[in-house]
């Protein structure tokens, strides 16, 4: 039977790898590759590359009108075989990439089919060609098809995977005469002004850029540099005008917010608020912005800041980046889609204010931390809360009920911290500046089976099962992993965060560095009659943990049906959910931070935690 089931597999496996290299084989036989250019109005342009013996190799330039909106699609033959669907079908593996130069592409050239997890394909696009004043434009476009494997992503490009052909066709756009001349096809900004209005009152902070010779070759030029108070709350209004024509283009950025962005970079450390350096190089990284398109995605003509507490003067530099992408823009959409209208780098200082407290006074308002048990088996939450019943005022935080957890049960805590007063979820905060701070835990002995004992707060080495790490590979404490015993179990539970800047270490303790939190709940264990099929996590693995772009996962043994995954975050809301998934997940575009992978087959269920960087 052994030998039997040995040879089952092995001739499943040389199945699959036949249909793998079936599949590749009939790719690389690829001799002749069409490209279809048709414009919302006129005649098709098609370009080929052929392959006469000794590779392909286009035909013949690309032929296009100037200021026109094409669909592009791509056909791939080997003889009179169509291949086009080998790729669409197994588009999970390949993409087609497009790199245009010479300006002849306005904008990005954009997929609009999709495999089946979202990603682009590239045999059906969209492009704009652009204006090219008198006379005719020449450029080139280069056209990849790549074999990604495993490894396709959200931030693929055409450097990635092996590719099946790499060609370079010259391309042409003719000039049309009867197009508006290019000068007007594009807005001419003569001024952008920003306006940093203090919420507490005060002078409001006016910095400019200005073009200095009108419509001349001339770039916007800065107006000096932003100079703002410490510890102050802003609100930045931004003004985009054209003072040849008397035109406020502001209010057509927002007429068209569908299809504007503002980008923001900044030196780090000058705003506490947000905190980091801007989403011109990450997208998800935060910006508080204060205005949304139709859409429900973010503007940027108003954002809020808090700038940092100083001991003195601090300099850096505030960059500013309009995209214009209409078409593009998206959730995930980054400064690199669509056109640039505005870039913009002001020299921005955080002046230190002698009559401000000093910084080591300024402590973070906490006025709500939040426990959420999250049963890793299935079932409700259960959430416990202390909350600050008079905001700044002086009262402490109130405990707001017991904690009731189910006996026999294994939860993943996730603890929350928030600031309501100016709406601001410190756990971020907490993560960012994970090498600095620590939670530790006690509770009654015989309370949890697992981790046993009573905790760390009387001994650092005692255990807790923490779940998330700093980068040093020491614990925070974010999300911890807890079973409780098979009994009626009554006794308390206390949290400790503390905050140990340049003194955390392997072996420093709840008496070293400030106390942030330090609060304790009544709870209790209850027996219940009925619990769901217990699965051991160890079944489940997941890799790499902690993981960036992509994370992969395998079972032990063999599900009884191809099993659903769910990611859910701290409060266990599901943010993803694959009923067919692949073995590796994109998760780029997740926030960092703390979620669980749960795999749900049948009655069984399966939950790993893990950090997304």
């Amino acid at each position: 039977m052994t030998n039997y089931m040995q040879n089952k597999y092995l001739l499943l496996l040389v199945f699959l790898m036949g249909s793998f290299f079936t599949v590749r084989a009939q790719l690389d036989m690829i001799t002749q590759v069409n490209l279809t250019f048709t414009p919302t109005a006129g005649n098709s342009v098609t370009a080929s590359a052929t392959d006469n013996g000794n590779g392909l190799v286009p035909d013949g330039p690309i032929v296009l009108m100037e200021s026109t909106n094409y669909t592009l699609n791509v056909s791939l033959l080997n003889g009179t075989t169509d291949l086009t669907s080998t790729v669409s079908d197994n588009g999970n593996q390949y993409q087609l990439f497009f790199q245009p130069s010479g300006s002849v592409i306005s904008g990005d050239i954009t997929a609009t089919d999709n495999d089946n997890t979202g990603l682009p394909i590239g045999l059906e696009n969209s492009l704009t060609s652009e204006c090219t004043g008198e006379g005719d434009l020449s450029g080139m476009l280069r056209v990849v098809l790549a074999d990604l494997g495993d490894g396709k992503s959200v931030s693929s490009s055409i450097g990635d995977g092996t590719n099946i052909f790499d060609l370079n066709w010259d391309v042409t756009l003719v000039d049309d005469p009867q197009a508006p001349p290019c000068e007007n096809e594009e807005e001419i900004i003569t001024d952008v002004i920003l306006s940093w209005i203090p919420t507490s009152g005060g002078d409001t902070i006016v910095a400019r850029a200005q073009d200095p010779d009108g419509e001349g070759p001339l770039d916007l030029l800065i107006d000096g540099p932003i100079n703002l108070d410490e510890s102050t709350d802003y609100n930045l209004m931004i003004q985009v005008r054209n003072e040849i024509e008397g035109e406020d283009i502001t209010e057509e950025i927002r007429e068209e917010d569908e299809e504007h962005m503002f980008f923001f970079a900044w030196t780090d450390e000058v705003f506490r608020s947000p905190a980091g350096d801007g989403n011109a190089d990450n997208r998800m990284d935060p910006v508080d912005y204060q205005d949304a398109d139709t859409n429900g995605l973010p503007l940027g003509l108003s954002t809020n800041w808090t700038t940092e507490c100083t001991e003195a003067n601090t300099a850096g530099t505030f960059r500013l980046v309009l995209k214009h992408q209409p078409g593009v823009k998206s959730a995930t959409s980054t400064i690199n889609d669509g056109g640039t209208d505005i870039d913009l780098t002001w020299t921005l200082n955080v002046v230190d204010d002698p009559d401000a407290p000093a910084c080591e006074n300024e402590e973070e308002i906490i006025t709500d931390v939040i426990l959420s048990w999250i049963p890793t088996s299935g079932g409700d939450t259960i959430v416990a809360r202390a909350q600050d019943p008079d905001g700044e005022g002086p009262l402490d935080l109130l405990i707001d009920g017991p904690i009731n957890l189910d006996e026999s049960t294994d939860y993943n805590l996730m603890i929350q911290v928030r600031n309501e007063i100016e709406g601001e979820d410190i756990t971020e905060e907490i993560r960012e500046e994970d090498e600095e701070h620590m939670f530790f835990f006690a509770w009654t002995e015989g309370i949890f089976s697992n981790p046993a004992g009573d905790g760390n707060i009387d001994m650092r080495g005692d255990a807790v099962n923490y779940n998330d790490q700093d980068s040093n590979g020491l614990p925070l404490g974010l999300s911890t992993a807890w079973t409780t015993t098979a009994q009626n179990q009554n006794g308390t539970f206390r949290i400790v965060l503390k905050h140990q800047p340049d003194s955390k270490s392997a072996s420093s303790t709840v008496a070293d560095g400030g106390t942030d939190i330090d609060l304790t709940w009544n709870i209790n264990t209850v027996v219940t009659n009925t619990h769901q099929q217990m699965i051991r996590n160890q079944d489940l693995r997941i890799f790499p943990n902690p993981a960036q772009n992509q994370l992969n996962w395998r079972l032990q043994g063999t599900p009884t049906q191809t099993p659903e995954i769910r990611i859910m975050d701290s409060f266990g809301r599901v943010v993803r959910y694959y009923a067919n998934p692949t073995v590796s997940i994109p998760i780029s575009d997740l926030p960092q931070g703390t979620y669980l992978l749960q795999a749900k087959s049948g009655q069984r269920i399966w939950i790993q935690p893990f950090v997304k960087l």
